[in-house]
């Protein structure tokens, strides 16, 4: 069964038909964009989605979310932690996308854990001993229909931190350390 959630925003006549209190919080959030028109075509939203979670975050480039949503979204799925996330990340799925003209973002992995990364790497698998995931800095991701080269491409193009690229699990690694590059499985 689909859910369908709408939104409806009532406008007084005028700011004197509202309550005192009303008025007031109304005045103290003037730097909040104003609800779209009845009728208008909102901006075009980037869905991400998280692989390990299920869970699906709509991204409006020109507003992004606030950092406690970026926060919960990329958190560690091992373990339910969460920690302060770099911004940027998410300005960086956002812009990759855009730059491919899609509208969904694969995400990967985030945040890990310190304990869920020693037990990675434990298994043999390949994680850094000081990982950025675990300081918050780094999303591994996909875009679908886009190829894992023509991603890394781009990633590295941006100079802005750490690019990976995982040809056999199919995504790319971005984070906001040093700028290096690397290719793992």
């Amino acid at each position: 069964m689909k859910a369908l959630l709408l939104v409806l925003v009532a406008t007084p006549a005028s700011a004197g038909d509202l309550p005192k209190k009303d008025r007031e919080r109304a005045n103290k959030s003037t730097n909040h964009p104003a609800p779209p028109t009845p009728g208008a075509k909102p901006d075009k939203l980037i869905n991400l989605y998280n692989e390990h979670t299920k869970e699906w975050l709509a991204v409006d480039p020109a507003t992004p979310p606030d950092e406690a949503t970026i926060d919960l979204f990329l958190r560690d799925h091992f373990t339910n932690k969460r920690t302060k996330m770099d911004a940027r990340l998410i300005k960086i799925v956002i812009d990759a996308a855009g730059s491919f003209h899609s509208d969904l973002v694969s995400v990967v992995s985030g945040f890990r854990h310190p304990k869920y990364n020693l037990m990675l790497r434990k298994k043999g698998h390949q994680v850094a001993r000081d990982s950025q995931h675990t300081h918050g800095n780094a999303v591994d991701f996909a875009i679908p229909h886009v190829t894992t080269q023509a991603l890394h491409a781009w990633a590295k193009a941006q100079k802005i931190g750490g690019v990976g690229i995982y040809l056999e699990s199919g995504f790319v690694h971005m984070d906001t350390g040093r700028i290096r590059f690397w290719s793992g499985d």
